[in-house]
């Protein structure tokens, strides 16, 4: 931003020429901060256009220091201009802006304002009764009939106008614009005459390109021969306009998005019990109101939508009565009529919302307009600023979204957020906005004492979040997994149709399939690329803006994967506090939670197909160089929804490994839950996605039974069979195309398998939570230690080698904390893990030599070990 557009965006706001000079110098040309510091009186003592002549008003400036006699003796060209001594430019160009050059540090208006993920800040806000009119659709039209029913809608109040966490002096820039909006204004002619203006004009809730014609009406007289300048399409008068359109348009939008998330979760209530004792009644498609126009509110407090990862938590909470993982019977078809009405719902408001954000999107500043740039353009007002960097909690919580499959089935609402990301990156005062951490509101209370009781005060709390650039991280890890997901598959020139596409092929022939499988495959490919394109064109802006420097530090503040042959330094595993150490561990689980690796193993002739570390290794083998174009597509989505939606937390986390040739050769490892016998156990699964999927679900094998020895579980057999509904291995709800997910396989396990008492897992016993299930629990801790964590630390499983090193080295003083404490719960008993019911009626094993009991020798076993790994780790 040139110093002459910036002292004119000073004179546009009404700021008398003598004191725009002062506050630019005094604020180093901050237009933002040189705006609150003139409203804020600080430069009073300077002489308005009006209160004193031009030479008093530059006798001032000498007096001050600001301008010297060489300056005066210029006449009154430098009126309508602004310039800045050689001494005033080398202030500007110090240190204080890390020696950015001066248009760098003349474009960004927060330059100077700190923004911190860990800031709280408690605001005092005014809640306000809503204001309604009643009002016509088209009242320029001259009959009554023409101009259509009235409708009833809602006057935006000061208080939503200025509602958010402000910085400086935005609360007074605020104020004074929505003031300013309801003062009669003098006939631009000269001729006298007073316009009158309403808030109900200016501040309605109400569709933009109806607002238009109602607001390019007044305007347009208002400005007398100036009329000419107005757009037939867009409201681009002035910045003030500019500010008002902006700040009520993303309040639209706000509702509209809140509206639509109510209505789908309203729709997706539904219950779920597994013992389908009662039908689930069935929804109607839900009926969206439009916010705008019905004036439909949403709640105050932005809540984050729930997901799969929440169940994980901890895995002894209690439901209905009985422990979590206490196994049903059931039928096999799920009544999804809630999730069905709840996407309806979802897919109705993602329309209305994406209308409303391409309708705002219009008006935010734009060097690239196409009809030609406006002043508003140029000359972003601060109130704009303001409602911009307030009023995006529902674009943080759409780059929230954990599920590229979500977001690319909702591609319609999600390419317009791009759009407007893009928009707001390419100018050069509004792209450093999308690194700052945002501030959401976290809840909100009624004063109900001292002076304010009894005037709609309200206490509202504003948390910091992360920044829309580092949520966008997320979306493009996700992205560029899927990508290549897609190009492993995409090798394949051999494409095999799947029996439910030979029945379809009845109807419909193999070509055409094929070609929407195509289709599918390209518009993801598609949306994925636009995503990484939206993220270096803000990376960019910021480098531009910010400097390099600046990049590179957020760089490495954002999520990230390790990459191959990437370790925990020595450094990093030192010895901290506990709140550290969690710290600490759940970064390194975030970072080396998903991964490629290489499962292969050589081939014994040349043209032999390569085998595989894997219990599927014949099956990977029987249909190598095949591939099934919708198998594909899922897989891309599946693995890009696992590069970030994976639980990576100190109480248990899910480590996941594909083959960097085979997509659909997987290794997990689940690391055992909190509070249950298997915690901090490394329990390792093959996966084998067939070709049939995501048609059928996947092929899974537990590989941590002790060669065959132990069963962990009512649902883990000794030879690997893993038993759940999900994957059609027992009577119940099973796996659903194209809905059911990798996700919720790992998640069932974690959860609902690796429970607080297990022995509760089979169907009909849960009534038996007494002596026989602690003698089941303490048999499993036993079998835990012995193989879950002793066998694991001297042979670790492929491809989890340094995954289980770290976990044990980190963990290890917990870990001793935790043989304290189960070695009070142990009975004394051997390791029975040939059968789910043996050694519940056994005896206490006779102590060796030693005097110590089996599950003593195993603890000391497992402590020794403990000590060697943190050795190594030294």
């Amino acid at each position: 931003m040139s110093q002459n557009l910036a002292f004119a965006q000073l004179l546009d706001m009404g700021i008398p020429a003598g004191r725009a000079r002062v506050a630019l110098i005094r604020t180093k040309g901050d237009v933002m901060s040189a705006a609150e510091r003139v409203f804020g009186g600080e430069f009073d003592w300077i002489a308005s256009d009006d209160e004193g002549s031009k030479e008093e008003a530059r006798s001032e400036l000498v007096i001050a220091g600001l301008e010297t006699k060489s300056k005066r003796s210029s006449g009154d060209q430098e009126d309508s201009s602004f310039s800045i001594t050689d001494e005033d430019q080398d202030v500007i160009n110090g240190l204080d802006y890390d020696e950015l050059p001066e248009e760098t540090v003349l474009s960004d208006p927060y330059a100077g304002i700190f923004f911190s993920k860990d800031r709280i800040e408690k605001i005092i806000e005014i809640a306000e009764e809503d204001e309604w009119l009643d009002i016509s659709p088209f009242p320029r039209l001259s009959t009554k009939a023409a101009q259509g029913e009235n409708m009833r809608v809602r006057v935006m109040s000061m208080g939503d106008w200025m509602k958010g966490c402000p910085e400086g002096n935005e609360q007074s820039l605020l104020f004074q614009l929505y003031n300013y909006f309801g003062t009669p204004v003098e006939c631009s002619s000269g001729c006298g005459h007073q316009y009158e203006r309403k808030h109900q004009t200016f501040f309605l809730i109400f569709n933009i390109s109806k607002k238009k014609r109602v607001v390019n009406s007044k305007k347009g007289k208002r400005r007398g021969k100036h009329e000419s300048i107005l757009e037939e399409e867009a409201l681009l008068h002035c910045p003030n306009i500019q500010g008002v359109l902006i700040g009520v348009g993303l309040e639209m939008v706000e509702r509209a998005f809140i509206h639509g998330k109510e209505m789908s979760s309203t729709c997706s209530k539904s219950p779920l019990s597994k013992r389908r004792r009662t039908a689930v009644s069935k929804s109607k498609k839900p009926s969206i109101q439009n916010p705008e126009l019905s004036g439909a509110s949403g709640s105050k407090d932005d809540v984050d939508l729930s997901d799969l990862k929440s169940a994980a938590n901890h895995a002894v909470q209690k439901v209905v009565g009985y422990f979590k993982g206490t196994g049903y019977d059931g039928q096999a078809n799920e009544d999804r009529s809630g999730q069905v009405a709840a996407e309806q719902a979802q897919s109705a408001a993602d329309v209305t919302t994406a209308q409303l954000l391409a309708q705002v999107c219009v008006y935010l500043p734009s060097l690239n307009r196409a009809s030609g740039t406006r002043m508003s353009d140029h000359l972003v007002h601060p109130t704009a600023l303001a409602h911009l960097r307030r009023r995006s909690g529902f674009m943080n919580e759409l780059l929230r979204n954990d599920s590229l499959s979500d977001m690319s089935m909702r591609g319609g609402l999600y390419h317009i957020l791009f759009d407007w990301l893009e928009v707001l990156s390419a100018h050069e005062a509004l792209a450093g906005m999308l690194a700052m951490p945002q501030m959401r509101p976290a809840k909100s209370e009624i004063v109900t004492d001292g002076i304010l009781q009894g005037n709609n005060q309200v206490f509202v709390t504003y948390e910091g979040t992360s920044s829309l650039r580092e949520l966008l991280e997320n979306c493009s890890i996700q992205a560029q997994a899927a990508l290549r997901g897609l190009q492993a598959t995409a090798t394949n020139d051999k494409s095999v149709m799947m029996r439910e596409d030979r029945e379809l092929g009845k109807r419909r022939s193999p070509r055409r399939l094929k070609e929407d499988d195509k289709d599918e495959k390209v518009q993801l490919d598609s949306f994925c690329k636009r995503i990484i394109s939206t993220v270096q064109r803000i990376d960019h802006s910021l480098i531009d803006i910010k400097g390099i420097a600046f990049v590179e530090r957020m760089r490495n503040s954002l999520p990230s994967l390790f990459t191959a042959g990437m370790k925990l330094g020595d450094r990093e595993r030192g010895d901290g506090n506990e709140e550290a150490l969690i710290k600490l561990y759940e970064e390194w689980a975030r970072k080396s939670r998903f991964r490629y690796c290489d499962m292969s193993t050589p081939s014994k002739e040349k043209h032999d197909v390569a085998g595989y570390m894997h219990a599927f290794s014949s099956s990977l083998q029987n249909i190598a160089n095949m591939d099934a174009p919708k198998r594909s597509l899922a897989i891309a989505k599946e693995l890009a929804v696992l590069t970030t939606s994976l639980p990576a937390a100190w109480h248990s986390t899910i480590f996941l490994r594909v083959d960097e040739n085979r997509v659909d050769c997987l290794k997990a490892m689940i690391i055992g839950p909190e509070g249950t016998p298997y915690e901090n156990g490394c329990f390792i699964f093959d996966l084998f996605l067939p070709l049939e999927y995501n048609q059928k679900s996947p092929l899974i094998r537990s590989m941590t039974t002790n060669g065959g020895l132990f069963r962990y579980n009512p649902n883990l057999y000794k030879d690997g069979k893993v038993c759940l509904s999900l994957l059609g291995t027992w009577s119940g709800p099973g796996w659903i195309s194209g809905h059911s997910t990798l996700l919720q396989v790992f998640i069932s396990i974690q959860s609902m398998v690796f429970c607080e008492e297990p022995y509760l897992n089979e169907p009909g016993w849960e009534s038996y939570s007494g002596v026989r299930s602690k003698a089941y629990s303490a048999n499993i801790r036993r079998m835990t230690i012995t193989d879950a964590m002793a066998n694991n630390i001297r042979a670790p499983p492929e491809c989890f080698e340094d995954e289980v090193k770290t976990h044990f080295q980190l963990k290890a003083k917990d870990i001793r904390k935790q043989l304290d404490k189960w070695q009070k719960l142990d009975d004394g008993c051997a390791n029975f893990g040939e059968d789910y019911d043996s050694g519940l009626n056994g005896t206490v094993a006779a102590k060796v030599e030693s005097g110590k009991t089996p599950f003593e020798l195993a603890a000391d076993v497992l402590r020794t070990l403990l000590a060697m790994v943190e050795t190594e780790a030294h």
